[in-house]
């Protein structure tokens, strides 16, 4: 399961979450399923995706000691990344 596309299906109170499944090659037809639902007038239509080809482990959520979770070196600064400050304006 790579990409799931999830909505409600019923009014107020009576609403009820479905899903429908896709492959994770299927991309195109879960946005294009994702539109068709919102057309329709399905509330919180959403996309979800656990692709297997992502970069990463799952559930990595920082850096710490300069060191990514899998203990390769990470330098990768924003600093100095935009530019001079311009002081005065």
């Amino acid at each position: 399961m790579g990409i799931v596309v999830y909505w409600l299906e019923g009014e107020g109170e009576a609403a009820a979450p479905v899903c429908e499944f896709f492959s994770g090659q299927e991309l195109t037809q879960a946005l294009a399923r994702a539109e068709a639902l919102r057309r329709l007038g399905h509330p919180h239509v959403c996309i979800s995706t656990e692709l297997a080809d992502h970069v990463g482990r799952p559930g990595v959520s920082a850096v710490e000691g300069g060191k990514t979770p899998d203990g390769e070196a990470y330098e990768w600064s924003k600093a100095g990344r935009a530019g001079k400050v311009r002081k005065g304006r």
